[in-house]
């Protein structure tokens, strides 16, 4: 049996006042095409559908969009909430969504929640988790709460509740920041971890599945074993995923009546997702991102520019002009003096001031200093020098009148 896992939808979602909904669109219709191609039984969406409890309404289009489309390909869907998702919001409507292959997982209680596929004669029990912190299992379990001190503590008992197939395959869809002992996983910017890791689930606490979907991370990666995975998000949204592809997986799994002697997982086969609109990091001069700009087919990609200039005036607008979806503008004038030639240092310190002030300008504008502006710098700067040296002449006879 063959399953696509994907998570962290982040529907709706926005960065630095930018929507994402199109880029959004885009993947999971892409999402759709790999399911109905690779006849999947089941694609499994390890939670944060949405980006927050409450969605827009652009968001709660998108996933109705998304559900329909998936359905008229005959294929499954299976959500569970995740820490951004409010989990009742997610669950209303489920029980007619049913009807149309849909499935949501209600919000987590003592009652475990399953559902059975079957595909000629190989059978998958696919077992619902969605994201839970301690106090959630304390309340389901009142009788084992003393047990529980710590996520993990949590999560073995909640998982030791879910009901195992006996001739069947058992994949978990859960939503959790999941470590290997000292070792977690790769984060990005764009997550909720807790400081100090405190919200860790050790990954053993899984061992009786024979596959892990899970989702929270946004770098797909594998935790302890092959079958214990991270897809990683939808789209990169953070500018330390820049450059990043990501994907969703097609999971192949043994569901005959007899497990086999290596085990029940078979692959996890990673299928890229093309980006109409990528993020990218861009670090250079102002001059530089001109001459790029120029030939660059991707101009309309999310952008975090850093310029070497020292300053420019206007410097987002301009920007702008070149590159439309600048997120984020910063300079590197650290940088800058580094690498300023010495010649350049010292041609600098011989001008006289309306020739330093129209290289400024010209830095800024990419203009000269037009003969008006100039003679009436020179006549600011004369104003200037006289009365410094009116100052000076008044401080000289003062010294001579007490000598």
């Amino acid at each position: 049996m063959k399953f696509l896992h994907t998570a962290d939808l982040h529907i709706g979602k926005r960065v630095r006042g930018f929507s994402l909904i199109d880029e959004q669109r885009h993947a999971l219709s892409q999402i759709v095409r790999i399911a109905a191609r690779e006849k999947v039984s089941a694609v499994l969406v390890a939670g944060d559908v949405f980006d927050k409890p409450v969605p827009p309404v652009e968001a709660l289009d998108l996933l109705e969009s998304f559900l329909a489309d998936l359905s008229e390909t005959g294929v499954l869907c299976i959500l569970i909430a995740g820490n951004h998702d409010s989990a009742d919001r997610l669950a209303f409507g489920a029980r007619f969504m049913d009807r149309s292959r849909v499935h949501i997982a209600r919000p987590f209680s003592s009652e475990p929640q399953f559902v059975d596929l079957t595909s000629e004669n190989e059978r998958a029990r696919i077992h619902l988790l969605p994201f839970v912190r301690p106090l959630h299992v304390k309340l389901a379990y009142p009788d084992e709460a003393e047990s529980i001190a710590t996520y993990t503590d949590a999560l073995r008992v909640a998982a030791r509740h879910q009901p195992l197939a006996l001739d069947a395959a058992n994949i978990l869809v859960a939503h959790q920041f999941v470590v290997d002992g000292a070792e977690g996983p790769e984060t990005c910017d764009s997550e909720t971890v807790s400081v100090g890791g405190l919200d860790s689930v050790e990954a053993s606490a899984f061992d009786a599945f024979d596959y892990v979907a899970l989702g929270h991370i946004h770098g797909a990666q594998r935790v302890r074993r092959d079958a214990v995975r991270y897809s990683g998000s939808l789209y990169p949204y953070s500018f330390s995923e820049a450059g990043r592809k990501k994907s969703c997986g097609i999971v192949d799994i043994d569901g005959g009546p007899a497990a086999p002697e290596g085990g029940r997982f078979r692959s996890y086969t990673p299928v890229e997702l093309d980006e109409e609109r990528s993020l990218r990091e861009v670090k250079c001069s102002f001059e530089e991102l001109q001459a790029a700009a120029t030939n660059d087919p991707h101009v309309d990609d999310y952008l975090h520019v850093t310029l070497t200039d020292p300053a420019l005036m206007n410097a987002m607008e301009r920007v702008r002009a070149l590159y439309p979806h600048v997120m984020q503008l910063d300079f590197d004038t650290r940088a800058q003096k580094a690498d300023a030639p010495a010649k350049r240092r010292e041609r600098l310190a011989a001008l006289d001031p309306v020739d330093l002030l129209e290289d400024f300008w010209r830095a800024q504008t990419g203009d000269d200093l037009s003969s008006a502006m100039r003679a009436v710098a020179a006549s600011l700067f004369q104003a200037e020098e006289d009365k410094d040296s009116a100052a000076a002449r008044g401080a000289a006879s003062h010294e001579e009148v007490g000598a």
